[in-house]
């Protein structure tokens, strides 16, 4: 019965060559746009996961602090568990920093009459403490009476988390409403395809073929028909992201970094094409459940 079914199937796809193009065209779309946007998400939650580990705390010392003393607060800041390094900032390089950036201050930062910025000490954490409650934590776990002030960046860090969550839910709804609509497409179009082959299926229930077996080749039209969308969708996306995305990270691959951008995983691939077939099974499921109830 499967054998039959799987070229009747094809015999339809290539009898309804129009019906079947429109299927096809439909599921590829709507997953060509649904990946597109996880590739967006994937690269950008890499940049901004990447630009997360970067938020450091920064100890601004007392310029009255003595060089054995802050010796040991830097040893001391590095033996704690949630710090990944401790690098020291004289108050020199503090004011050259400064006027890197802030372009055109050269000549003003040299008419001051002595350096008013602090020397610090810039405390990475690990990436296991990269929340906004963690930093905070660690942060009021590192004052010592040397340290005239604490920065943390606490409004960017919580920004950051709270952007990044948003991301991750509007992919998820977003990619519900896509399939939900491609079922949608695929069932009204497997259902013309039954309309029009109407006189068969009646010849099928008079020699006394089942209900699955009038059912079965259509479902594995609409499977086919997912699965060859899903894998249209996977080859746009391939020339998406050689022809457009690979040519973003040659534009800012200073801002982002050599190989930051990076195309879906094997995992996000399949998941892509399995998507494909159930939407196109599931698609014309439905429509031959209506179909029958409406007596085609």
């Amino acid at each position: 019965m499967i054998g039959y079914a799987l070229r009747r199937a094809l015999k339809g796809m290539a009898e309804y060559r129009l019906l079947a193009l429109a299927t096809i065209s439909t599921v590829a779309t709507v997953l060509l746009l649904a990946g597109s946007f996880a590739l967006v998400l994937t690269n950008l939650s890499g940049v901004l996961d990447r630009w997360g580990k970067d938020v450091q705390v920064s100890c601004y010392l007392d310029d009255a602090v003595p060089d054995d003393r802050l010796f040991a607060i830097k040893a001391e800041l590095e033996a704690q568990p949630e710090v990944v390094s401790v690098r020291y900032v004289s108050k020199d390089e503090a004011l050259e920093r400064f006027g890197e950036a802030l372009a055109g201050m050269d000549r003003l930062l040299a008419d001051l009459d002595e350096n008013p910025l602090p020397a610090s000490l810039e405390v990475r954490l690990a990436p296991t403490f990269q929340d906004p409650g963690d930093v905070a934590r660690v942060a009021e776990g590192l004052r010592r009476a040397e340290f005239v002030d604490i920065d943390y960046s606490q409004e960017w860090v919580e920004r950051f988390h709270s952007f990044l969550a948003l991301l991750r839910l509007s992919s998820l709804v977003l990619g519900t409403l896509l399939l939900l609509a491609a079922m949608f497409l695929v069932s009204n179009t497997i259902r013309l395809a039954i309309y029009a082959r109407r006189d068969e299926l009646e010849v099928v229930g008079l020699v006394g073929g089942t209900r699955a077996f009038a059912r079965l080749p259509f479902l594995l039209e609409g499977s086919l028909q997912g699965g060859i969308g899903a894998a249209v969708a996977i080859g746009l996306l391939g020339l998406l992201y050689r022809f457009a995305f690979v040519e973003l990270q040659d534009l800012l691959g200073l801002l982002l970094g050599a190989g930051v951008l990076r195309f879906l995983s094997p995992a996000a691939l399949l998941f892509i094409l399995a998507a494909g077939v159930g939407v196109g099974l599931l698609g014309a499921w439905t429509s031959v459940v209506r179909a029958q109830a409406e007596g085609l």
